[in-house]
């Protein structure tokens, strides 16, 4: 079984979420990368200039502009973004929260970090202090 990864990001007026899943055997050799597959993708906007609309990607399942209700923020975005993921019959590999393996989030600006980081107490903290060049 794969693991899931969601890559996020939340800005102003969206929220953005990649679904894929990771590759479940190791590498034969140090040449052979093994790369997260593509599986999905939900965009809800419109969240400064309403009506907050979908975009959802799947395969060949394809939706664009759906009007989605009582949708203001970006945590009201993510959750209906996570609803809408568990609910889809076709994207079996995430049928439940629980199947989330691993997140990552988009941060505008993330100091002297040099790539991509776990976000641990002082890792969290450090980002902090920088939210004001970006508050959200």
């Amino acid at each position: 079984m794969s693991e899931i990864i969601l890559s996020i990001n939340a800005g102003s007026s969206s929220v953005k979420v990649s679904v894929y899943s990771s590759p479940t055997s190791h590498p034969l050799s140090k040449q052979e990368i093994l790369f997260p597959k593509h599986l999905a993708e939900a965009t809800i906007e419109g969240l400064t200039a309403p009506p907050a609309t979908l975009k959802y990607e799947r395969g060949s399942k394809k939706i664009k502009g759906e009007k989605v209700d009582n949708v203001k923020t970006q945590e009201e975005a993510f959750v209906k973004i996570l609803d809408y993921l568990t609910e889809d019959e076709g994207l079996t590999e995430l049928s439940r929260r629980e199947d989330i393996r691993f997140t990552c989030h988009r941060v505008v600006h993330g100091g002297d970090f040099p790539s991509a980081q776990v976000i641990d107490e002082e890792t969290f903290h450090r980002i902090a202090e920088l939210s004001d060049l970006a508050p959200l």
